[in-house]
């Protein structure tokens, strides 16, 4: 008798370690350290290029765009930000310290949305480059709230997790893009003004629409994307 009694104490002390305060199984995940890194792409108005020497001098050039875009030989992403991740119900998961709920899953993708509401004051395009950078993001603020760039709105932000082999993922973007128009002076020497936009961050897709919104006229728009993923360990 004594023999059984000590069983179950024994059962039910495991049972509960592998419990939470709220007494339901723990599933929680960490973000690691290392991320993949796709081939980076850049895109313009006419031409798709792959070109590991042709994108790297664009990147020399622009300065500060290539401190954004990671070399793909190190894959070392621990600078960019992350979130740990916590399924606490059927639909309920804690993204970092931010309520989410499943909008969809299938084998590849699972789209998150703040449970709760953001607004946000305009935020209008000073320049062409920003206007292009703010389409890079699939599924944005903007897809959601028509007047995101001209009146106050509301919108619940989406966190995209990439789903490859049962393994989960963080999705990332980083991209730069530039904007280049040539104007007339008061001296009559036609003028290079170029405009830069930047995006680097986590829990977000690449829209490939974007591409066909850049000039094909006479200026000339330059959009360099890298997709990555970062995993998630479960703790």
């Amino acid at each position: 008798m004594k023999k059984m009694l000590i069983l179950v104490v024994i059962c039910t002390c495991v049972f509960a370690c592998s419990k939470d305060d709220n007494g339901t199984s723990r599933n929680a995940y960490s973000p690691g350290d290392v991320v993949s890194v796709d081939e980076t792409v850049m895109y313009t108005g006419t031409t798709t290029i792959y070109d590991k020497a042709v994108i790297k001098d664009y990147l020399t050039r622009r300065g500060r765009a290539s401190s954004y875009i990671l070399d793909a030989s190190t894959g070392a992403g621990t600078h960019l930000s992350s979130y740990t991740l916590e399924f606490q119900g059927e639909k309920s998961v804690l993204l970092g310290n931010i309520k989410t709920e499943i909008l969809g899953k299938n084998d590849t993708l699972m789209m998150l949305a703040a449970v709760d509401y953001s607004e946000d004051s305009p935020k209008p395009n000073r320049t062409v480059a920003d206007s292009l950078i703010n389409l890079v993001q699939l599924g944005g603020p903007a897809s959601q709230c028509p007047t995101y760039y001209t009146a106050p709105c509301k919108y619940r932000k989406q966190y995209p997790v990439r789903i490859v082999n049962g393994q989960y993922y963080f999705a990332y973007v980083v991209a730069t893009v530039t904007s280049t128009r040539w104007e007339s002076s008061p001296f009559g020497v036609p003028m290079e003004l170029t405009a830069l936009g930047y995006l680097a961050g986590p829990a977000m897709l690449f829209d490939p629409n974007v591409v066909s919104k850049l000039s094909q006229d006479n200026s000339k728009d330059t959009l360099v994307v890298q997709i990555l993923r970062r995993p998630l360990t479960k703790q």
